[in-house]
Order: structure tokens, then sequence, then C-alpha cells
């Protein structure tokens, strides 16, 4: 079949829209083909493919043929899955069904998206984690300066606005942590997602930060916001200092903290094991006492039984010191039964309760064991009010009084 065989082009009806794509060969090879001719309807190939080829269309299937930019690179074959026409897709290129997945490759794909995605996230962190030009270039002065607009945003709640700080923040943590007004901005930024990030700008720096006035706030804030996973580092880096930074007026903080969130975890439970070697120093101390009672309130039971232990080698004297007195009364509540046991035993006698009640510091005590239901102290109780002449001499024994409702309050 030649050009000559067509009909007249300019005599052919517009292209029908509902026809079936069938091969498209070029003319002379038709007869090699073997179709039957009465099933199948000549006519001339849309102009976009540009060269004297015929369409061969069975009459008695039709489907619609769409125009497209890509039909130059579509080879249409006997074994072409027949294409449905629908609206929403008759001016899209990419029309062919996608073949139905088996279970597997369909989990597979899910699999590899998975992983698309994860890739994705990681490249954004690591985009987070590079350092700014911008930012680098600012000083710590200049930061400062803007501290309270940057406090304004981070507590605003806009992504952008937080991001911002966050950026502001990054890679001056450290730095920020040792000052009065930065150390409140960088608390602020821990409140946020990038709080894991941030936190490790602090690692080497425990210990110096744990005695700084303002840095210990943010190691406060590093060990009661973030997970243990974030945080351990501070507890890695207290071990070998811990008696001595156990005394200091900042860094005892950070001991407290660490029991109170972190008090069952195996750094924090070292940490305590090397502190209590000093154990009877620090139930005195002024600031190494707070950390004993922590101990008792949030360590674990082994912990608790070495200061109970500490406090029956000299019982009286503790009871009447003024650091060590809090811990008198803090064991007779947190402390194993057995241990609490042995302290009422000598210090719930008669005599002892009053003569607890004259001391400075020990009138605490004595009043914990009188409003204690497992100490019999109504004996203990007249004897005071039968001195309480005696009592009334002394600040400490006019509030005893006072508070046990044997004088009123004259203030």
């Amino acid at each position: 079949m030649t050009m000559t065989d067509c009909p007249n082009m300019a005599e052919m009806q517009p292209f029908p829209q509902q026809v079936l794509v069938g091969i498209l060969v070029p003319a002379g090879q038709v007869p090699a083909m073997n179709f039957p001719a009465q099933n199948f309807q000549a006519m001339a190939a849309p102009a976009f493919y540009a060269k004297p080829e015929y369409l061969y269309v069975p009459q008695q299937l039709p489907v619609p043929m769409q125009e497209s930019s890509s039909h130059d690179s579509l080879q249409v074959t006997p074994r072409s899955p027949v294409r449905q026409y629908s609206p929403e897709t008759a001016d899209t290129a990419d029309t062919a069904e996608r073949p139905r997945l088996s279970t597997s490759a369909a989990r597979r794909m899910r699999r590899k998206r998975a992983a698309e995605r994860a890739a994705l996230a990681l490249e954004q962190q690591r985009a987070e984690r590079a350092p700014n030009p911008k930012v680098r270039s600012d000083s710590i002065s200049s930061i400062l300066e803007q501290s309270e607009r940057l406090r304004q945003q981070l507590a605003s709640g806009i992504a952008d606005e937080v991001q911002e700080a966050l950026a502001t923040v990054q890679g001056h943590v450290w730095q920020l942590s040792q000052h009065a007004t930065g150390c409140r901005l960088v608390q602020l930024a821990l409140d946020t997602h990038m709080a894991p990030l941030l936190a490790r700008e602090l690692h080497g720096h425990v210990q110096e930060a744990a005695v700084s006035p303002h840095a210990n706030y943010v190691v406060q804030k590093v060990v009661s916001s973030l997970t243990f996973a974030a945080s351990s580092f501070v507890a890695r880096e207290l071990l070998g200092s811990c008696a001595r930074l156990a005394r200091h007026r900042y860094a005892c903080r950070i001991f407290c903290r660490l029991l109170e969130f972190c008090g069952q975890r195996d750094l924090t439970l070292q940490l305590i094991d090397e502190l209590l070697e000093e154990c009877e120093d620090l139930c005195r101390h002024n600031f190494g006492h707070h950390v004993v009672q922590s101990v008792l309130e949030h360590g674990h039971e082994r912990h608790r039984k070495v200061v109970a232990d500490v406090l029956k080698s000299d019982l009286l004297s503790f009871a009447k010191h003024r650091n060590a007195s809090y811990l008198v009364e803090k064991a007779l509540t947190y402390c194993a039964p057995q241990d609490q046991h042995a302290l009422l035993a000598q210090l719930g006698r008669t005599e002892v309760i009053v003569d607890l009640a004259r001391s400075q510091f020990g009138c605490y005590v004595a009043k914990s064991l009188l409003q204690d239901e497992r100490v019999t102290g109504k004996e203990a109780l007249f004897r005071i009010q039968a001195s309480s002449n005696d009592f009334q001499r002394t600040r400490h024994g006019q509030r005893l009084l006072v508070e046990m409702g044997l004088a009123e309050d004259r203030e």
C-alpha cells in the first residue's frame, strides 16, 4: 500500500475521538503482517508523527485517541494495554495504569520510601548543624543585646521565629551559659526540639559549669528536661570529683537534680557510691547535706542504708547539728523500716526528747518526735511544759512551745 491508495487528505473527516490505538507501522510492511483486511480501516497518521505512515484501527473496538506532546516516543504494539478514557486524565501524558504490586513488592516499596525519608531527614539535620556564616559572625555581646527579642521569639511558639532564635543561639551555648542574661536564653532554647543538639555544646564543660553562678542553671535544665541518653554526659563528667563538687554552693544542685530525675540510673548510682565515701563529713557540710538529703528522698535503698548507718554512729550529735538535724528528720521518714526503728529506739526516749528540745537545732527533731505516732511523747511533753519558763528564755524554745500548743504566740 502506498500513499496514493489513501483517501484524499483534504476530504478526510476530523480525527475521531473514540478509537483504539492498534499498530503503527510503515505502510509497506502491512502485507507481511497478514491481518484480515476487512477488520481494519486505513487512515492517515496524525500530523505529529511527521511520517508517511498509516494508523490501522479495528472498527469493532473504538477507544479514545488523545493528543500528547510525547507521542513521538510512544510505540504501540499488540501487547499494549487498552486505555479507558477518563476526563480527569485526558490532559495528562502519563495515563498508563500502574501494575498491581504483590504484597512483598509493596512492602519493599514502602521500605524504600521510608529509607528515602530517613535519608532526607538526616540531610536536613546535617544542614541544621552546619554553621551559619551570618550567625557565626555575631559576637556574644551582640547576641546579649538582642536577648530580649530572642526570648520573645522562643516563647512565641511561631516556628519561623523560634528557628531564627535557635540559629542565633546555636554555636554559642557555652559562652551564653556563663552570662546572667545568656543563661536564661539558653534555658528557653533547651525547651525546644533542638535541645539535644544544643546540649552537646556543653560536653567537656560540666565541671566548670557546675561551679558557675549562671551556667549551673543550664546544667540543671539539661538534667531535668532532656532524656537520660541526651543528658548522661553530665553524670559521666562529674565522676572522680563528686565529694569536692558536692560541697560547692552551686555544684551541689546538680547532684540533687540527678537524684531527682535519674536516681536509679547506673551512672548516677556510681556517682553516689563515690560521694558517700565521705558521707559523715557531707552530713555536716553547709551544702553537702543538701545532696545527702536528696539521697534519702530519691536515692537507692542501699544508699539510704549507708546514710542511716552513719547517722546511728553518733545520732545525738547529728540530731543537734545545724545541718545534720535535717537529715535525721528525713531519715525517720525515708529510710527502711528497720533503720527507722533503730533511730527511734535511740531518739524516742523521754530524756533524749527533752534534751533535744533545749537545743537550738535539736528542737526541730524533738518536734518531729513529739508529732510521730510511733513515739510515746506525753511524758516528754509534760516535762517541757513544766520547764516552760526555761524555754521562754530562748527564741527557739518559745517557738517550740507555741508550735506544740503549750504557749500563745505573742507576736
